[in-house]
Order: structure tokens, then sequence, then C-alpha cells
């Protein structure tokens, strides 16, 4: 498997919620579509802030791991809206 082209790294270890979540949003609204950013933190809020924030923001987590205290996000953003409008009817 082929490893990931990191094109942002931001390292917000020390900083506690919201600061990491704040710094990641700028941080994603600063790349292009497709490009990735890695996030490392000490603060585990994040384990469950990041994957929200994404999720809202239309970005991929392709990896997350925790290590020693470090939590590390591998994050794309999306080349389109990944949110879907459409409605069914019965």
């Amino acid at each position: 498997m082929a490893e990931t082209k990191i094109d942002k790294v931001l390292d917000v270890k020390g900083m506690v919620c919201p600061k990491p979540m704040i710094e990641t949003k700028s941080a994603l609204k600063s790349l292009e579509k497709g490009q990735v950013l890695q996030v490392i933190t000490t603060d585990s809020s994040t384990k469950h802030s990041i994957p929200g924030l994404c999720e809202r923001e239309g970005a991929k987590i392709i990896e997350m791991k925790e290590d020693a205290g470090n939590f590390t996000f591998i994050i794309q953003k999306q080349l389109q809206n990944t949110l879907t409008t459409e409605h069914t009817e019965k």
C-alpha cells in the first residue's frame, strides 16, 4: 500500500478543546480539494470532536491513531460535497 502524501501538518499538541478544533477547521479551509492534512494533538476529546468536524465539513478521515498520548489524524479534503439532498417518497 502506498503511503499517503501529506500536504500540511498541524501540530496542536498541548492545546485543549476547542482550540484543536478551531485550528483544524481553519487548516482544512486553507487546503485545496483532495489535499491531505495531518493533525497531531494530545487532547483526548479530539477522538470524538475531530471526526464530527470532518463529517460536518465534508472531509474524510483516512487514518486515526493513538500513540503514547498523541492522537494523529490523517484527513483528506473531499473533492466534492459528499452530503446528498435526495429525498425518497413512498
